[in-house]
């Protein structure tokens, strides 16, 4: 989709840009979307709540990996002492905590994923808007997003991105206050 979607954008470029070359003056710029989340103060600020989050996430996975290991020792141990009934018993719960274990470790990545495009996506619908005014407010014909595979090579004197990144500050500060 995006592949299309870039394409569709780089042939209207070209076309007007064929079709108008004498017309008038096209002025072309970029901005590198991740490092404008990922720099900017409300990419900072979310990061750090996020990482909070991920810690508490961690704790707890940590704190059940500790518990299934210390019942596993301690099966280890009592296994010579318990009848056969019993032992395979607290195997099957042993088992059965680390199949949940696994599970929950499964279940926290795919969630921290979930949670991180979620959070980058309200910054992106904060941020292009900031893009598309900046780009109106000084007579930019396109600003493409750069990226490896949309972008190969532009030159850094049409590099928006840090200006994209003060203005978006700014009003993020303001916001905040």
């Amino acid at each position: 989709m995006k592949k299309k979607l870039f394409t569709s954008a780089f042939l209207l470029a070209v076309l007007l840009i064929s079709t108008n070359s004498f017309a008038e003056e096209y002025k072309l710029g970029y901005v590198a979307i991740q490092k404008a989340v990922v720099e900017s103060a409300a990419g900072k600020d979310t990061m750090d709540k996020f990482q909070e989050e991920i810690k508490a996430i961690e704790e707890t996975i940590l704190k059940e990996k500790a518990s299934i290991e210390k019942l596993g020792e301690v099966l280890q141990k009592q296994s010579m002492m318990l009848t056969d009934s019993v032992r395979r018993e607290k195997e099957k719960d042993f088992l059965r905590r680390q199949r949940d274990y696994e599970r929950q470790v499964k279940d926290s990545k795919s969630e921290v994923q979930l949670k991180e495009a979620e959070l980058t996506n309200e910054i992106l619908e904060d941020l292009i808007p900031t893009i598309q005014e900046y780009g109106k407010k000084n007579g930019y014909t396109i600003i493409f997003e750069k990226n490896e595979r949309n972008i190969l090579f532009a030159s850094d004197a049409i590099d928006l991105t840090d200006k994209i990144i003060a203005i978006y500050d700014a009003q993020y500060n303001k916001n905040k206050k």
